[in-house]
């Protein structure tokens, strides 16, 4: 629903017209218009390294990026249970690789949530034709 707004008003609010031959003022009320999809799309970068701290993936989850979430997720588990599996059998290698992993998917997750809240944002800022955040 979102993006089918979105695209919405990125239509209503161009400035463009089908003829080329023909220039169209944009209307007053096109760059609040802007600002307030832009306002209403926008993922914040510290809530979602927060969102990403509580929960594996939930971070990226918040700005909508799945991929990236169900990788995290699912590292994050295998790590844990590699973990868990090597120091019940009092493997250190296995506990080890369980560490590296989840570890590794952690990291990767709190990296790529607020970077991907921030290209997000700037992607909305592009298509709406809105300068740089202040």
């Amino acid at each position: 629903m979102r993006t089918l707004s979105a695209a919405l008003v990125v239509l209503l609010a161009s400035a463009t017209c089908a003829r080329a031959d023909v220039l169209v003022a944009e209307a007053p009320y096109a760059p609040m218009v802007r600002r307030h999809y832009y306002a209403r799309l926008a993922k914040s970068p510290a809530r979602a390294l927060g969102f990403e701290l509580l929960f594996p993936g939930a971070g990226n989850a918040y700005t909508g990026l799945t991929t990236p979430a169900i990788v995290t997720l699912g590292l994050s588990i295998a790590g844990a249970a590699l973990w868990i599996a090597g120091a019940a059998r009092d493997e250190p290698a296995l506990t080890w690789s369980g560490v590296g992993v989840f570890a590794g998917a952690r990291t990767y997750g709190l990296v790529s949530a607020p970077v991907g809240a921030a290209l997000l944002n700037a992607a909305f800022r592009s298509q709406l034709g809105l300068s740089a955040a202040r």
